[in-house]
């Protein structure tokens, strides 16, 4: 029924009711029908068994789903009830004729789907006058939320280097700039900003010779490196360094992951101790010899080539796990897990033979609730639930087959620390930095999919 018609029927009814129901009462008694012509709710059925909430932007007149449909659900909303319709009259449809719209039939929202254009709904307040019209939106992802997507960086911007360093080099973050350190007096940045990445030459200010670029660690907003002599350097910029010396010279590595706090190794009379250090310059404990409070390091630790990880227990405790160079013929990568940075705990599978097998240079991250692990030759990823029983990854979470076998690497996880950012402007990027060793120089980076929709 055309709805012209609908408004003079529904029109001539109120008259008739009014005229019936002022003939009864004092005919001095005026009545005034509602003008409310607005969608107050709207709901769809579920998809895949789960409800998305409808935003109605009552200025714009826009009905819309923030939390987007998965990919697949064209094959649902194109024919699918609309569960709710709330309005104070009634609900008219269609182009070229509006007709009344029948919330009991089923529809087809197709048209709607990440179209701005939308679908058009009526509604008609109670007086038979007063319109307004509400635009529908779906919007349904066009990417595999579970899916890891990489990008070769250099069709972004220049490489960082052509030159093919046969030594080490090793990236790492500082603030919102990656630095790659190709020696003890060179590093090139570049921000690691989406629409920012271009990269510069750094000159780089007292480091000594034997300094272990694979020691660079962040913490507190400034770096730390440690040399092979046990002593220890930090930069608040990447460029100019200090020697720390209230730190010592028996430092074997420093382990960072913590955000209160430096873990390391210090040697001591011949052993190896865990340590913190809070505030960037001293130690918390030492051992003498009436207090040996330190904790022994257990055989098996690694030290060379760490990577750590944080997340947190159950009851919201800060808890970091590393992975690093295993000892030689080492058949599984062993991670390690610690609350507090002066004791570890090896995280071993003694009960099942799901282990991540042995790697040179590992990198362990917790990235969208599971635990990965990769390096060697770079030919596959390991996932891990608790990060004591480990499984290849066979579909989606992989790595490039560009990668495969390519040589030295660094490894950097970088998460969006503050997730009230807007998306344009989050991280949970995974970059790989391949170069050094005679291995030319790339930059490619990562991500999850659904890490970067603005609903998770």
């Amino acid at each position: 029924m055309r709805i012209k018609f609908l408004s003079v029927i529904v029109s001539f009814l109120i008259v008739s009711v009014s005229f019936a129901v002022t003939s009864c009462l004092d005919s001095d008694n005026d009545y005034e029908y509602s003008s409310d012509a607005t969608i107050h709710a709207f709901a769809i059925d579920t998809i895949h068994g789960k409800d998305y909430t409808f935003t109605i932007d009552q200025l714009n007149r826009l009905i819309y789903n923030r939390d987007s449909l998965p990919m697949d659900a064209d094959t649902i909303i194109d024919s699918i009830l609309i569960k709710k319709m709330d309005a104070t009259g009634w609900i008219s449809s269609g182009s070229p004729t509006d007709t009344l719209f029948n919330i009991s039939n089923v529809v087809d929202l197709t048209p709607a789907m990440n179209n701005d254009a939308g679908m058009l709904f009526k509604a008609h307040a109670a007086d038979g006058v007063t319109v307004r019209e509400y635009k529908l939106k779906v919007n349904v992802h066009l990417q595999d939320p579970d899916s890891l997507v990489w990008t070769d960086m250099q069709k972004r911007g220049n490489i960082f280097s052509n030159t093919i360093n046969s030594g080490q080099q090793k990236a790492v973050v500082l603030g919102d700039e990656l630095f790659v350190y190709t020696s003890n007096t060179t590093a090139y940045k570049t921000s690691t900003a989406p629409d920012k990445y271009n990269w510069s030459e750094v000159n780089v200010s007292n480091l000594p010779s034997d300094v272990k670029l694979t020691s660079a660690v962040e913490y507190n907003n400034a770096l730390y490196m440690v040399t092979k002599s046990k002593r220890v350097f930090s930069s608040t910029n990447g460029a100019a360094w200090t020697e720390v010396t209230t730190l010592g010279g028996n430092v074997i590595v420093l382990i960072n992951g913590f955000s209160d706090r430096l873990s390391g190794i210090v040697e001591i009379n011949g052993k190896q101790y865990f340590n913190i250090c809070k505030d960037g310059k001293n130690w918390e404990a030492e051992n003498t010899a009436d207090n040996p409070i330190l904790e022994e390091v257990p055989a098996g630790f690694p030290t060379e080539n760490i990577s750590t990880t944080q997340t947190s227990t159950g009851n919201g405790v800060e808890k970091v796990v590393l992975a690093g160079m295993p000892l030689a013929n080492e058949k599984e990568t062993i991670p390690w897990f610690s609350l507090d940075g002066k004791g570890w705990a090896s995280l071993a599978n003694t009960v099942y033979d799901t282990y991540c097998p042995g790697m040179a240079n590992p990198a362990i991250m917790y990235y969208g609730d599971m635990f990965y692990c990769f390096g060697g030759e770079l030919d596959a990823i390991y996932n891990s639930i608790t990060g004591i029983a480990w499984s290849k990854t066979e579909t989606k979470f992989l790595l490039p087959q560009e990668f495969k076998g390519k040589g030295a690497y660094s490894i950097i996880v970088e998460p969006t620390k503050d997730k009230t950012v807007a998306p344009a402007d989050k991280r949970d990027f995974i970059w790989v930095i391949f170069g050094g060793n005679g291995t030319k120089n790339e930059v490619w980076r990562g991500r999850l999919n659904r890490l970067g929709f603005e609903i998770q």
